[in-house]
């Protein structure tokens, strides 16, 4: 049925903007963003049609009916980066661009894709058809598992633990609401820190394969950010070529608390446990599942193979 509403929807017009909105985003946030937009006469003269998601994965639902719609312009994505996730591993037809209009508690993809932060200015970018700069995504695959996308980072460890604890805790619609997503990360760190064992890998890069026996986390980049504006790995840069691969190893709970004091500076990057490499591809192997993070999706696995996605998707409104 919701299939049919749709199509029935999308059939009004040509050149259309979709806007898909994710309404509990930042606790509300993005859909105060789109009701004030919805005010706008410059919004009106779009002739927009708007799908609001009513549950988890329902945007990457919408993104998959919609996809092959020739009659698409632009997909403006109103949310966070949860609902930015769903909408690319839903939507495989690139001759759309798609705006992301941050209204999350991280925004971390806004960061990444040098994109503003400001709702108006996007918009603003968005109507005067600034952007269509290619973004690269990464792919990975779980064992037995379908191909995912990731447009921030995927992680293991001690992250992946973070994020869920973080996604779970009572406190982060509280922090959300007076816009401190940040602190509500911080405190997640601390509190994991305490009762967090580091994990046994295998790493197989393009040149090497190696084991971590007391690896405290691994996160494989497409840009610098993540946690909401920390610069896990500064070195990070979105490209079509290589990911950016930050290893912390044999480091004490104790050095992780001044690790994390410099990480929205990316000053950590000097310590010596922590390593950069880069690699076009990379496998993750593990004796028992551990922990993964994929931009804030949680989960365990065994194995994860990932790479680079074998064409960009272009990002309007930056």
């Amino acid at each position: 049925m919701m299939t049919i509403l749709i199509q029935l929807t999308l059939r009004k017009q040509n050149n259309m903007y979709v806007f898909i909105v994710n309404p509990v985003a930042g606790n509300g946030r993005a859909k105060k963003i789109h009701s004030k937009l919805t005010e706008l006469a410059d919004y009106k003269k779009m002739s927009p049609v708007c799908f609001y998601t009513k549950y988890k994965g329902h945007a990457e639902k919408i993104a998959l009916q919609i996809r092959s719609d020739t009659s698409i312009k632009t997909i403006v994505v109103i949310g966070g980066d949860g609902t930015m996730h769903e909408v690319v591993n839903g939507l495989e037809n690139r001759d759309i661009s798609i705006s992301f209009i941050p209204g999350g508690s991280g925004n971390d993809f806004a960061r990444g894709a040098s994109s503003p932060l400001n709702p108006n200015e996007v918009f603003k970018n968005i109507q005067e058809n600034k952007g269509n700069v290619d973004y690269w995504l990464g792919v990975y695959n779980m064992k037995d598992k379908d191909n995912r996308k990731f447009i921030n980072c995927i992680g293991f460890g001690f992250d992946a633990v973070v994020t869920k604890s973080a996604n779970q805790s009572h406190y982060k619609r509280l922090f959300n609401t007076v816009r401190l997503g940040k602190l509500g990360y911080t405190i997640a760190i601390i509190r994991e820190l305490l009762f967090y064992r580091p994990i046994s890998i295998i790493v197989e890069t393009d040149n090497l394969t190696k084991k971590y026996s007391n690896c405290f986390l691994i996160t494989i980049n497409n840009h610098a950010y993540f946690g909401g504006g920390m610069k896990i790995n500064p070195l990070a840069q979105n490209n079509r070529d290589d990911f950016s691969v930050l290893i912390i190893d044999s480091i004490s709970k104790w050095k992780v608390l001044a690790l994390f004091l410099t990480v929205f500076t990316g000053k950590h990057i000097h310590f010596k446990e922590v390593k950069i490499i880069s690699t076009k591809q990379i496998k993750i192997s593990a004796e028992k599942p551990i922990p993964f993070q994929a931009d804030g999706e949680t989960g365990k696995t065994v194995s994860c193979f990932i790479k680079k996605a074998p064409l960009p998707i272009k990002i309007k409104g930056t």
